[in-house]
């Protein structure tokens, strides 16, 4: 069931600059839309300028590309979303660094109280509240992408955003989209070179105080974590067809990539820049995931934050040449050996049980 309350529980804010023009559809007129300039977010033709020394900046919407068969969400009705921290009492939007710069709207204050006052188990005291950001790369995926839709828009946390990156779809995936165009984000539907690609493309429109997760199609979110801190990478636990599979970081991903994308949450200020290496087909996240835990970011288990992983998806693909390069170039041959015997040990694993599940459902 779709939670028609979402336009307001969530909190929405109008736009950034009052000179945005509208269309008769309610959307954003092209000559505006990249013409958004506030010198308080730090926004300069609709791009958030972060830090001196960040060499990217933050789009609000994606240029079009080869292909696109269209373009909707929240964003392009004038409605954006930030993080917001709490000063003397009262929660405030802040600028792409973090700082404090307006306090929120009336409506906006009392929704957060509202969900911290049913959230008291936590025990420390909540002083910030993050966007959280889900973005779900797709291509022909109508079958399995509504459920994943309904999770995310049906979650209790206030400040979650939602986009939706096609890659070009030939299947009904364009309209399950439109149909909760209400309440995506930003979605865009064009040609992209693989899913790293959208991924990286989903990276590009992150607020840049934002925690970033990725689900697939069919993948869903069971329950999201309330983060209060801004520079950590919170992760949990995964399951697989109903089987869990909890995340470790016991040997370091030395041999392998023991903590799933699906329950990631990645501060995006670690990494300004689009994070994925496109030469890698299936480990490309991976890669990224061994490059923030080499620069000594902290990885914090959350148990309350769990995530479910359609059975067959991107992630269960094999590529071991590319598996052995991303651990030999990351530490040495010794432990490229050693995680690919590991890994192949894990895959057998993982299709034992996995035949094992598909013989108790067929059965039942």
């Amino acid at each position: 069931m779709i939670n028609h309350n979402y336009s307001t529980t969530h909190l929405l804010t109008k736009p950034y600059d009052d000179s945005l023009q509208y269309g008769n559809d309610g959307k954003v007129t092209s000559n505006t839309k990249f013409a958004i300039n506030n010198a308080i977010f730090n926004i300069k033709n609709s791009k958030i300028i972060g830090k001196q020394q960040d060499t990217f900046e933050t789009m609000l919407f994606l240029p079009p590309g080869e292909g696109r068969q269209g373009e909707g969400g929240l964003r392009t009705k004038g409605y954006f979303k930030h993080s917001y921290k709490l000063v003397d009492g009262k929660w405030f939007i802040v600028d792409s660094d973090n700082n404090p710069v307006i306090p929120a709207p009336e409506d906006i204050q009392s929704k957060i109280k509202q969900y911290l006052s049913s959230n008291a188990q936590y025990q420390t005291p909540i002083t910030y509240l993050p966007l959280i950001t889900v973005i779900t790369v797709v291509y022909n995926g109508a079958k399995y992408l509504e459920e994943t839709i309904l999770s995310v828009i049906n979650q209790t946390y206030p400040n979650v955003e939602y986009i939706i990156i096609d890659g070009g779809s030939t299947d009904l995936t364009p309209d399950i989209i439109k149909k909760y165009e209400d309440y995506i984000d930003y979605w865009v539907s064009e040609k992209d070179k693989g899913i790293y690609d959208a991924m990286n493309k989903g990276w590009l429109i992150t607020h840049p105080t934002a925690f970033t997760v990725y689900l697939g199609a069919g993948d869903k979110v069971v329950s999201l974590p309330l983060i209060n801190t801004d520079n950590e990478i919170i992760y949990g636990n995964v399951y697989i067809g109903g089987v869990l599979f909890e995340s470790t970081l016991k040997n370091g991903f030395k041999y392998g990539n023991s903590v799933h994308h699906q329950a990631l949450f990645i501060a995006k200020k670690l990494s300004i820049n689009p994070p994925f290496n496109i030469k890698y087909k299936v480990y490309a996240d991976f890669d990224f995931n061994l490059r923030l835990f080499k620069s000594g970011y902290k990885f914090k288990f959350d148990p309350s934050c769990i995530s479910y992983a359609l059975p067959g998806g991107s992630s269960s693909k094999v590529n071991l040449k590319e598996y052995f390069m991303i651990i030999l170039n990351h530490y040495n041959f010794i432990y490229a050996m050693r995680a690919l015997f590991v890994n192949i040990l894990g895959k057998l694993k993982a299709y034992l049980n996995f035949k094992n599940i598909f013989n108790y459902y067929r059965f039942k």
